[in-house]
């Protein structure tokens, strides 16, 4: 047995390095979805990527006998290094996937590790793909239920995998379930209907014919209220022109909200249809096959995705700090779960939350939500 962990260099490499959820059988699992490639192409091309404008990356290859049987990448996030100075030197890996051998996570963790530490740093987290705004952690609970847009599913085994490579556990991550009709706790209700019944409070929708400053509003609210958030990176201007002309397919204008206080952008909520379940059959291509496209644009219109994610949520400080405005955040959680039911939305999913924002928990648990899902987050010294 031979373990040969090489550098993609081309384009040909690329998808060899892209498909290897498809060599190591992961589209064998029934809950596994696969994700769209065309965002992995954008985010790992140095001409278009929204994460490289700020960062840099490597990402390696490993093959057994021939045959590709893992991969790997390493990042450093120079957004990260300006927000946390009092952490320097962290790198950060992704894209992780790996057949269950202990030899071939420790051979591809290696080459990750040699690469951060030639970076000059002392340590790596992750998995991210590429930072906390995209795909993050390794699934360790909720095994039983297909992954939802913009999140990962992978098999069991991974967790200790990753921890044969010397990886100790960082953080938990919390994916929320909620039925629709479930009854919202009766305090909860009482404290959102007096905020909803202030006369300078607004609840409205997102317009989708003024999408950029809609998307300024959600950079504004979400690097304000994420700021002191574990591994927190802001959200930059080139990646609100990603959300303002790429999410504008997907997006549903009854599933996001921005709450007003005297006129002004006071908080946001912002979730988006469950596409995972009308993609399930593309085998990661969506542009490459013009017939996917005019498939999901006609399943978008004819048979809408049956659940939803809740992506975003973010009060700003000075009204979240407030006993007047403080549950501005329950009063979005109501509306969404009114429209949401009311659009057609049996469920959704609220992801992810940290393990230890005890706050923003028990205002979810007081929704009547459930964690259903749990991801990890690991790191080790270099």
């Amino acid at each position: 047995m031979t373990i040969d962990v090489r550098l993609v260099r081309g384009k040909k490499e690329l998808e060899v390095f892209l498909h290897v959820p498809w060599t190591i059988g992961l589209d064998q699992e029934k809950n596994w979805v696969p994700p769209l490639l065309d965002d992995y192409r954008k985010q790992l091309d140095p001409k278009k990527s929204v994460f490289l404008a700020h960062g840099e990356a490597e990402i390696w290859t490993a093959f057994e006998d021939g045959k590709p049987v893992g991969r790997i990448s390493a990042q450093v996030d120079f957004d990260y290094d300006k927000t946390w100075p009092d952490e320097p030197k962290t790198a950060f890996f992704g894209f992780f996937e790996c057949v269950d051998k202990p030899e071939v996570a420790r051979a591809l963790f290696a080459k990750a590790e040699e690469w951060a530490r030639g970076k000059g740093r002392v340590r790596i987290r992750g998995p991210f793909t590429m930072d906390s705004k995209g795909e993050s952690g390794v699934l360790i609970e909720g095994f039983e239920k297909p992954s939802m847009i913009g999140t990962t599913w992978n098999r069991p085994f991974m967790d200790a995998l990753i921890q044969s490579a010397g990886y100790g556990k960082a953080k938990d991550l919390f994916g929320w379930w909620y039925e629709a009709g479930t009854p919202v706790d009766e305090l909860t209700a009482k404290v959102a209907a007096k905020t909803r019944a202030l006369p300078n409070v607004k609840i409205r929708l997102m317009d989708p014919a003024e999408l950029h400053r809609e998307a300024g509003i959600i950079q504004d609210v979400y690097n304000e209220a994420w700021r002191h958030n574990y591994n927190f990176t802001p959200f930059t201007d080139l990646e609100l022109e990603v959300i303002a002309n790429e999410y504008k397919l997907f997006i549903d204008p009854e599933l996001a909200y921005v709450a007003e206080v005297d006129g002004k952008p006071a908080a946001m909520l912002f979730a988006i249809p469950d596409i995972n379940e009308l993609v399930r059959d593309f085998k990661g291509e969506l542009m490459k096959n013009p017939i996917n496209l005019i498939k999901l644009l006609w399943r978008l219109k004819f048979n809408r995705p049956k659940n939803a994610r809740l992506i975003l949520l973010g009060v700003k400080n000075e009204y979240r700090a407030s006993r007047k405005y403080g549950a501005l955040a329950a009063v979005l959680y109501e509306e969404i779960s009114k429209r949401g039911s009311a659009r057609g939305y049996g469920a959704g999913e609220l992801s992810w939350t940290l393990e230890d924002n005890v706050q923003i928990n028990r205002g979810i648990e007081r929704m009547g939500a459930k964690v259903y899902k749990k991801w990890r987050l690991y790191e080790r010294p270099l």
